[in-house]
């Protein structure tokens, strides 16, 4: 069964809070936190700059809302003294050109579903660029974001594990197409 994903610092080093994050499935890098900044009080941490890794045999895809999970979680977990987490999210996607509402939809959509409050969207002009967005939400630690985190940390690893296993689509069809009924 599908446990989670692995998350260390940059290069695979132990993670020291404030520096990148990067997530691995297994032994493929699959997304990296670029920046993690913490409050002077120590309490707080920003999380922003998030890429995706793109490779041609990763067939399955980083799902963007179990790494965003993964990400929090990992952070709350390993470092108690932080109450707060605040989450941007605004990497100009190309194939989302033209589509930038429902990009910033989606992105509201992943942040409320970890359980982050105070999500806003906010224009964020990049040179060359129409429709930049920067998506912004706010994780307390409080037990309604901890069930909530919980919860969808449990749901995603179950769905990216069921994909993540399962036989590549033309595969499936094969064993259809030899095991009528049985599929």
């Amino acid at each position: 069964m599908f446990q989670g994903l692995r998350l260390t610092g940059i290069g695979g080093r132990d993670y020291v809070l404030g520096d990148g994050i990067e997530v691995y499935d297994g032994e493929s890098l699959i997304g990296r936190v670029q920046s993690v900044r913490l409050s002077p009080d120590g309490a707080e941490v920003l999380i922003e700059n998030f890429i995706q890794m793109r490779f041609e045999d990763f067939r399955v895809g980083a799902l963007p809302r179990l790494v965003l999970a993964e990400v929090v979680n990992f952070i709350v977990e390993r470092h108690p003294g932080i109450h707060l987490v605040g989450i941007e999210l605004s990497r100009h996607i190309p194939e989302f050109q033209g589509r930038e509402a429902l990009l910033t939809s989606i992105r509201s959509e992943i942040l409320a579903s970890i359980g982050a409050q105070d999500v806003h969207v906010t224009p964020r002009p990049q040179a060359g660029e129409k429709g930049s967005f920067a998506v912004t939400g706010i994780w307390r630690y409080d037990s309604a974001s901890v069930a909530v985190l919980a919860a969808t940390l449990r749901t995603q690893r179950e769905a990216y594990g069921a994909i993540r296993n399962a036989p590549p689509a033309n595969a499936r069809r094969r064993l259809a197409r030899l095991l009528p009924g049985k599929t």
